[in-house]
This record gives structure tokens, C-alpha cells and sequence, in this order.
């Protein structure tokens, strides 16, 4: 019968040559092991992305659901409106991860309670702020071109921006690295980078929203135009957690794809004072993430992190106590941006959503 001091030495040597000799080679590449894999970011599609449903009334052949709260605001003064800025977030770096723990009835089948985990970190390259603004700006266009197309005239921040009351108007703090705002969303481990159409343009956002500088005394500033201010957020590249599971095995891993998502779009208004039942914020905005806006808007590129040391140690710890072992993977991926791609991809969804918030104006009564 083999000797249990022998195998229980033997496992402890094995589990920490391993452990030694791989915290050499990964510290080497990533500067030491991973943490445990974090909660599926808040930004990113948790499902592998689906081909983007057609739409025959929207010419971009994008399917946009949106959701409207009293489109009627539109109509408060003969059907003008101002549009003072525009804000496109994108998402320049973050983490996503998933996990998956086997069950105790695994192991009738030959498995184990054993868990497996996979994670990824991702940034962009090749976005600066010149690009961040510029499709800004081209959003900001078409959407005052749409609003007016439906019948309305629409003031822009040229034709207001000389008015005394806006003189001094808060602008938003700018990231250094960016020389745009970012935002860390509460929740998510995403950085979004923030642009509006141009310096000026770049309003701060208050804790009332983005009105926070068009209000006085709980009023409107403008009071000969209702006020407007669309917001879009565009995620690329495609990163998503899968699961599996069987009778005896389990699986997670990333996968990822270079697309594009519209993750959110809305615009909001502030029309003539009034006192109603509110129903939600008015404004219009998208039910869901509009997937695959664009299926190729730059390269991917991946380097593997996994410490194979902290995998070693868990296994030979579970030799030792007979309790389940974790298996962790993880990488770090860059996301190089195709200028030209990645601005057409983020326009094809910003116009179609433009183009509901238009339908919803056009049909306002």
C-alpha cells in the first residue's frame, strides 16, 4: 500500500516547483499573477453579437427600438428647438469575465466540483481626441439635418452661444492623457471617453444631467425653444463571456469579434415648464444595445496572461484536500482602430437612431 506521507510530500513538491518556475515566466510578461476573474462588464454585450435586424422604414437598414416619453414637449413653441451639444462616449478600455462552477452531482459522471474562469482586459489604440470629435460633430449634424427634414426649426449652439445668459457656461474637466472627460460608470469597470463637437461644446454634465447649465432657479435659461441634447455610446471591439457545461465537464472562456455595438443612444428635452403625472425622462431612447453596427472597425490583437503558476498551486492544493480546484485564463487584448471603419461603423448607428428620435418629432401632436 503506498505510503500517505510519501504522496502528500510528493504533491506538495510538485504543486511548488510549478508554482516557482511559472511565477518566473509569467512575471517576466505580465509583472505577476491575475486577480480572480471580475463580473461581466456592465458596457459590454454579455452574448456572443447577432446580426443586426432590418428595418424597412430606416434607410441605414438598422433596426433601432426606441422608446418615447411626451413627444408633445416638442411642440411647445410652434415647433422650434435648440440643440446645443452632442455627446458620443466611447469605450476605451475595460475588463469582462465569466466563471463556472461544477456541481457536487457532477461527480457521479466522473467530473468534479472543480470551477473554471476566464477573463480579459482590452483598449483601444488609435482613437485620440481629433477622431472623437470629429464623429461628434458628424452626429451632431445629422441630427440637427434630421430634425429639421421633419418639419422643425432647429437652433444650434452658433446661433446661441452669444446670448448673455451663456456667457461663462462650466465646461467639463478634461482627462490629460485625452484632452476630452472620461467617465468610470458606477458598476462597470469600463473607461468611457467622452467628445462633443468641439471644444466649446464640451458642456459640463451636473448632477441634474445635461441641462445642469441650461437651468435656473429649477427653469429653463431658453425659454423660446425647447431644449435638446442626444447621447450615444459606442462599444468596440466585440468581447463577451461564454459557459459550458455537461454531465461531466465544465468550460468558460472570452471570445471576442472587431464589430461594433450602438450599447446606447437617447436624447432628452426640456420644454416649457409644466405640471403632470411623470411617466419617465422625456426624451427618446433606445430598448436595448443595437449589435453589430459595424462587423470590422479595426484589428484585434491578444497576449496571453494566464498564470499558469496560480493553476498549478490550486491543483496541487486539490490533490492535498480533496475540495475542487479553480483553472483560471486571462489576457490582455488591443483594439487598433480603423479611422475610416470605426467612424462609419459609429455614424450607421448614430443615423438610425437619429432617424427614430426624427420619426417620433415628425409625428409628435
Amino acid at each position: 500500500m503506498p505510503n500517505n506521507k510519501n504522496l502528500l510530500a510528493a504533491a506538495i513538491a510538485v504543486a511548488l516547483v510549478t508554482l516557482v518556475s511559472g511565477c518566473v515566466s509569467n512575471a517576466a510578461k505580465t509583472g505577476g499573477a491575475d486577480s480572480a476573474a471580475p463580473a461581466a462588464t456592465a458596457t459590454q454585450s454579455a452574448q456572443a453579437p447577432a446580426a443586426a435586424s432590418v428595418s424597412k422604414g430606416n434607410a441605414s437598414g438598422i433596426s433601432v427600438p426606441v422608446t418615447a416619453v411626451n413627444p408633445e414637449d416638442l411642440l411647445d413653441y410652434n415647433k422650434t428647438i435648440v440643440v446645443p451639444t452632442a455627446y458620443v462616449k466611447f469605450v476605451v478600455d475595460g475588463k469582462v469575465g465569466v466563471s463556472k462552477q461544477g456541481s457536487a452531482l457532477s461527480t457521479l459522471g466522473g467530473g468534479s466540483a472543480n470551477s473554471v474562469k476566464a477573463s480579459a482586459k482590452y483598449h483601444l489604440s488609435g482613437l485620440d481626441k481629433s477622431l472623437a470629435q470629429s464623429i461628434a460633430k458628424k452626429a451632431y449634424d445629422d441630427f440637427v439635418g434630421q430634425l429639421r427634414a421633419a418639419g422643425y426649426t432647429v437652433l444650434t449652439w452658433n446661433d446661441i452661444k452669444g446670448r448673455d445668459y451663456l456667457q461663462g457656461i462650466a465646461l467639463a474637466k478634461t482627462d490629460a492623457k485625452w484632452g476630452l472627460p472620461v467617465e468610470s460608470p458606477v458598476g462597470s469597470p469600463d473607461t468611457l471617453l467622452v467628445a462633443a463637437p468641439s471644444d466649446e461644446q464640451q458642456i459640463k454634465i451636473g448632477f441634474t444631467g445635461p441641462f445642469s447649465e441650461f437651468i435656473s432657479m429649477g427653469k429653463p435659461k431658453i425659454k423660446d425653444a425647447t431644449i435638446l441634447i442626444p447621447t450615444y455610446t459606442i462599444v468596440a471591439p466585440q468581447i463577451w463571456g461564454e459557459t459550458g457545461a455537461s454531465y461531466s465537464t465544465i468550460s468558460a472562456g472570452i471570445q471576442t469579434a472587431p464589430g461594433m455595438n450602438l450599447q446606447a443612444a437617447s436624447v432628452t428635452w426640456m420644454g416649457k415648464p409644466k405640471t403632470r403625472m411623470m411617466r419617465g425622462i422625456p426624451g427618446v431612447a433606445t430598448k436595448a444595445p443595437v449589435l453589430n453596427i459595424s462587423t470590422n472597425a479595426g484589428t484585434l490583437s491578444k497576449t496571453d496572461t494566464t498564470s499558469n503558476a496560480a493553476n498549478a498551486l490550486s491543483k496541487g492544493l486539490s490533490l492535498l484536500s480533496g475540495a475542487g480546484s479553480i483553472s483560471s485564463t486571462s489576457a490582455d487584448y488591443t483594439f487598433t482602430v480603423n479611422p475610416a471603419a470605426y467612424t462609419n461603423g459609429a455614424m450607421k448607428g448614430i443615423a438610425a437612431f437619429n432617424a427614430e428620435v426624427a420619426k417620433v418629432a415628425r409625428e409628435a401632436k
